[in-house]
């Protein structure tokens, strides 16, 4: 039977990519003037997930082959797509 286990970005990344072979885009989101409760909620995300954003991007090696990544991670914010998770979207792509 399949392992149907949720798995972080990372994780995910760790799973598909060869040894080694990630290297990051993303450079620390630039935010705006946010409420307290959402700069509560950002703070909480990044120290549950390790993660400065919802959607994590880079490049890597897959079986020898250069591709890219993009991947949404969950468990920051549900993987909501805000400003800074967009700007990282289209600058990968």
């Amino acid at each position: 039977m399949a392992d149907r286990r949720s798995r972080s970005a990372t994780e995910l990344i760790d799973l598909v990519l060869d040894d080694g072979s990630y290297t990051s885009w993303d450079e620390p989101p630039v935010r705006g003037p946010v409420s307290a409760e959402y700069a509560a909620a950002l703070d909480a995300a990044q120290q549950r997930t390790g993660l400065d954003e919802a959607v994590v991007t880079g490049e890597g090696r897959m079986r020898g082959r250069r591709v890219a990544v993009v991947a949404c991670e969950f468990g920051f914010l549900a993987g909501s797509i805000g400003v800074a998770a967009a700007e990282r979207l289209t600058r990968a792509v």
